[in-house]
Formats: structure tokens, sequence, C-alpha cells
């Protein structure tokens, strides 16, 4: 009989089958076996998912789509094009500059323009610094970002900008694929966070744990245009239910538990900066997530993971996502996000096994 392993990372992880099953038993719920599945965007299943999340979030309509990869790009297309301006303001550490193979400006045209440095979000003075060098048609704000391990503007410096880019005439785009940690982060409400921006993507696996999916949400004339745009890009799926399934699920199971996930994070980071050779960024965390720097050398740290993991059945770590040299020596950078998995233990137990994790490691 094999052992289940203690996870650290996101939320509980169902098995194929038993992920399905309860899918299932969701559409019985909720509407028993007469409901239809939804076709080329269409269909009371899709349509009330839709008008749920806009209500959610402050906006008026919404459409679901394959993916964030597929939404933001979009997006900002028919930002472009209302403003006859193909240049949005990005920051360096975007998941459209760094994760998606420069395809916003391969494949849609566009112009990036990067605002700010690399290691911390951007500033009005940024912003209007970019603005005024490569006049924009949209900004995307990143909340939280993750290369940045979770990093938030302050409350009233991301209100101050977004009115100033609404001010110039910037459309304001937020990247919100882990929005739902900000209601906790700032204190604020989801309606609120989202008032601030004239368009929101937000996913539905990264936090939520379902399959895959995005939302964008914003007026109903540019959800009209995205609707044509998903269609000539191939994003205007026959049906989709069963992605609209698993993120219902995943919204009834976790999005509750978001909140707690970000006050939990705040104290694991603290307890695990105490750790030697460990740092967090940033410290303390802001969000449901964050990152170690680990002094070590990476194929030492990954080989002592995996013994770790076979010999206890506990995952404390995930494999390092980058690696720099600091004054001679390796640091490995690992995110840690955080959900029900490492809720469930105390944080005194992951300081403790990922104290034993780094004994581990050779002299």
């Amino acid at each position: 009989m094999t052992t289940s392993v203690v996870s650290m990372l996101r939320q509980p992880n169902r098995s194929m089958p038993e992920q399905l099953r309860a899918m299932a038993e969701l559409l019985e719920r909720q509407a028993g076996e007469g409901v239809e599945k939804d076709a080329y965007g269409k269909g009371a299943l899709i349509e009330q998912f839709e008008t749920e999340v806009a209500k959610l979030l402050n906006k008026p309509v919404s459409v679901f789509l394959p993916s964030g990869t597929l939404a933001q790009p979009l997006a900002l297309r028919i930002c472009a094009d209302q403003k006859q301006n193909a240049n949005v303001g990005v920051h360096p550490s975007s998941h459209l500059e760094l994760h998606e193979q420069n395809g916003y400006q391969e494949l849609w045209r566009l112009h990036g323009v990067l605002i700010g440095a690399s290691d911390k979000p951007f500033t009005l003075t940024d912003l209007q610094r970019a603005h005024a060098q490569q006049p924009l048609a949209a900004v995307v704000w990143e909340l939280p970002a993750r290369e940045l391990g979770g990093q938030l503007p302050d409350w009233h410096d991301l209100v101050v900008q977004t009115q100033w880019a609404r001010q110039q005439g910037i459309w304001v785009h937020f990247d919100g694929a882990r929005l739902w940690q900000c209601e906790a982060a700032y204190n604020r409400s989801l309606n609120e966070i989202a008032g601030l921006a004239d368009s929101i993507y937000v996913s539905f696996y990264k936090d939520l744990g379902g399959i895959a999916g995005a939302m964008l949400l914003g007026p109903a004339d540019f959800i009209e245009s995205a609707r044509v745009w998903a269609r000539r890009a191939g994003g205007n799926l026959y049906s989709v239910y069963p992605y609209l399934l698993a993120a219902q699920l995943g919204m009834q199971e976790n999005l509750e538990s978001v909140a707690s996930a970000v006050h939990y994070a705040k104290q694991l980071g603290q307890a695990l900066a105490r750790l030697p050779g460990v740092d967090v960024l940033p410290s303390p965390p802001q969000a449901a997530m964050f990152h170690l720097h680990i002094e070590a050398d990476k194929a030492d740290l990954e080989q002592a993971m995996s013994v770790y993991k076979q010999q206890h059945n506990i995952e404390v770590l995930q494999a390092p996502r980058a690696s720099r040299q600091v004054n001679g020596g390796n640091i490995q950078i690992i995110e840690v996000p955080v959900g029900r998995n490492a809720m469930a233990k105390p944080v005194e137990f992951w300081q403790r096994h990922l104290q034993a994790l780094l004994n581990s490691l050779p002299a």
C-alpha cells in the first residue's frame, strides 16, 4: 500500500478519475442530468458562470477562455486597435515578457514597453517616464507578481497609478492570475480591487485547483470584441464544460481558503527565514506565495529533496525556479505557493522539515 505524500505545495490534488467523478457530482447537484453542454461559448452552463464571476469582480460582463496566454494579448490587441497605438507597458518580469515565447509581440503585433526595475513593482515615476518616452495604449499590472515572490504595490500607490493612467487615456489591465490573493493581502474586497481596472484576467487553476481555463472581464463592447478575437485565434472551442465544471468546483472548494493562505504564508515565511542559509523574498511575504533563496548547489539540493521525499513521504520544496551566484556562492530560488496543503500542518512542522532537509546537504 502506497503512503500518500505530505506536501507543502498548493491545493490537494485528486487523481484524474477522482477529479472527473467530483465534477460529475457537482453537475448533478447543480442542474441534474438534463443540463446541456455549452457550444461555442453559448448555453446556460457557461453563461451563468461568466455572469457569476463578472458579479464577483465588479465587471459588466466576462468571457471564459482556455488560457491566460490567449486572454491577455487578446485584451491588449483590442486596446491597441481602439487607440491606434501598439505600445503596451509591462513589467520586465511579466509573464507576457518571460514565458510566452514573445507571443504578444510576434503573433499579436504589439510593442512591449518595459516599465521599472526587474526586482520590484514599478512606481508612478516609472510609469510616467515610460509614457513620456513612448506613449502607451495600455499598461499591465500583475497582482501579485509571481517572479517577484508575490510582491504587490502599496494600495495607495496602486490607486494613484491607475487613476493617473486613466487620466492619460491609458487602458488599465490587471494580470490577475493570482488576484484571489489580493483581497486578504490588501484587506480590500475583490470588488474594490477589480474596480481599479478597465479589464482583468483571472486564472482558475493556479490557486483554485481547476484543470485549466481563464476569464477575461471588462465592458460589454470590449468583451464582444474579445469573443471575435477568440474565434479568430482558435480559442472559441466547440465545448469547454469539463474546464467550466473544474473551475466551479475549484472556486467552491478553495476560494474561501485563499485569505487564510495569505495569513499563513506570512507566518511561514517568517519562520523559514530564521533558518541558516535561507532568505525569504519578500520579507515578510505579502501574498499566499513567496520565494526562498537557499544557499546550496542546485544538483545537491535537488538530490536531497528527492531522497527526503522518498524517506519521509514529505515534499518540502519544489524544484528551483532559477539559480544565481552571489559572492562566489550558489543561490537557489524556490517558489513556495501556499494553499490548503501547507495549512494542513502547523508552521513549525515545515520549519522543522526544511531544517532537516538542509542538514542533509553535503558539507
